[in-house]
């Protein structure tokens, strides 16, 4: 087995869903944090492939950006799919989810709080329930063929986020909170949840 480490801010931010697989899988992993933006700055981001994070270490060499890392960890995990066509499906579902991304980053960018509370309820109103539909349409106990995969992973990951700003969005979709409260339930899921470090972020 590759000695893994992946490196990040002390947050849960784009590393958390490597750390979620690694925690699914049962893999070992260095979950290394850098002490703060100073740290990344001064001793990371000159050094690093392209100077961002999160960065995987596999056996010492680093590889970069966080949905490539995400994908190969699936990969070697045997989390996604069994085939192409179930890979295929996989990418669709991801692809869809970072729609819900794309309508929170603005919010969490925008320092004046007038135009933020109007960014959040266009995203909880408009921009986040027309991707939920669309994902309630292709779950069934699971994304993708009977077994869990990236896509569902990726799903509890992006409700971690989701909720928080949308609060009680997964009520209009009983199929999607079934899966989240699956994933939840996860034993290995549930345990690195309970033991991660409470960050800001």
């Amino acid at each position: 087995m590759p000695q893994y480490k992946l490196i990040y801010f002390n947050g849960r931010g784009l590393a958390e869903l490597s750390r979620l697989i690694f925690a699914y899988a049962g893999v070992e992993f260095e979950d290394f944090r850098m002490k703060d933006r100073e740290d990344f700055l001064t001793n990371f981001k000159p050094v690093l492939p392209t100077g961002r994070v999160p960065v995987l270490e596999v056996d010492g060499k680093q590889y970069a950006e966080s949905a490539a890392i995400a994908r190969y960890l699936a990969r070697e995990f045997k989390l996604y799919g069994k085939d192409n066509l179930e890979a295929l499906q996989i990418d669709g579902i991801l692809d869809t989810m970072n729609d819900i991304r794309m309508a929170l980053m603005p919010i969490f960018r925008e320092q004046d709080e007038a135009k933020k509370a109007e960014l959040k309820k266009k995203a909880v109103e408009e921009s986040i329930p027309a991707v939920m539909a669309i994902l309630e349409k292709l779950v069934g106990d699971v994304f993708v063929g009977n077994s869990i995969t990236l896509a569902d992973i990726a799903f509890f990951r992006t409700m971690e986020i989701t909720l928080a700003q949308a609060g009680n969005i997964l009520e209009n979709y009983p199929k999607l909170k079934a899966l989240n409260e699956k994933m939840g339930k996860e034993p290995k899921i549930a345990a690195w949840v309970a033991k991660r470090p409470e960050t800001p972020f």
